[in-house]
């Protein structure tokens, strides 16, 4: 018996509601997060990893997609997902940014053949190192046992995505080859070099500022400093709040329950 996948869960808006415009096809922690916050102030709407993981957002399903495309592009599991899968998750979405988009960066530019790319990297070794202070520091938490346990299709999910997605830059190496990892930054780069014409990619560093990034994508450059978020363990923190956001939600029907017991009990006795 075929099984329904995730994706086909989704339900599909024809047409599009907007243009996928920008692909932001850094790796996660070279200023992916800048790179979203930056996309928002130019009015574009950018999908990020924190998109399906903010607390009390119901877009849990993407994060499920997400595994099984990963899954399917590593292990060969299922069928790949093409332009239809991707368009299905990102429809409301205008640019994109950070994992597990940038784990498809090739389907992703067949997909939206008209959006413009930009590429954002940094040095391997610190780029490993700041791998080391996000990803694999929360992957190391041992309150991910519990957690998978308690919302296998959410948090239990997240973690899984996380995994996979190292997994996709380290395979066939294991996720914890850091090797592995630094070896994957100028594969990466070059690999996104390979997929367009010159015209249609910007290289960009944030310390560049608005006036490359406006003047490639066509807009008008903002009377504000361009912004830096997500620095040092920012990722780390975010994820930590997100996690006791909703263990209090899952954990508050039984308080609540508790202390109308213990009331009851005590008004009859």
């Amino acid at each position: 018996m075929a099984t329904i996948r995730e994706v086909d869960k989704i339900p599909s808006m024809e047409p599009r509601p907007r243009e996928m415009q920008v692909l932001c096809l850094g790796l996660s922690r070279t200023s992916t997060m800048t790179m979203y916050t930056a996309l928002k102030k130019l009015g574009y709407k950018p999908y990020h990893m924190i998109e399906p993981s903010k607390p009390g957002n119901k877009k849990y399903r993407h994060i499920n997609c997400w595994v099984e495309a990963l899954q399917n592009k590593i292990y060969g599991d299922g069928k790949l997902y093409g332009p239809k899968d991707f368009d299905k998750i990102l429809q409301e979405y205008s640019a994109v940014t950070d994992m597990p988009c940038v784990n498809f960066s090739e389907q992703l530019v067949a997909a939206f053949p008209n959006a413009k790319v930009v590429l954002t990297q940094r040095d391997p070794a610190s780029w490993v190192k700041s791998c080391e202070a996000s990803f694999y520091t929360i992957l190391s938490w041992r309150i991910w046992r519990f957690l998978r346990w308690l919302e296998p299709d959410g948090l239990g999910a997240t973690y899984q995505c996380l995994q996979l997605a190292l997994t996709d830059w380290t395979f066939p190496r294991p996720w914890t080859d850091r090797e592995a990892l630094a070896a994957y930054m100028p594969k990466h780069v070059a690999h996104v070099r390979s997929l367009l014409p010159p015209e249609n990619l910007l290289e960009f560093h944030p310390r560049d500022g608005w006036e490359p990034l406006c003047k490639f994508l066509g807009k008008k450059v903002p009377n504000e400093p361009f912004p830096f978020v997500n620095k040092g363990n920012t990722t780390v923190q975010l994820t930590a709040l997100a996690i006791t956001i909703k263990l209090i939600r899952k954990s508050f029907p039984y308080i609540l329950a508790i202390g109308v017991g213990v009331i009851a009990w005590k008004w009859m006795k």
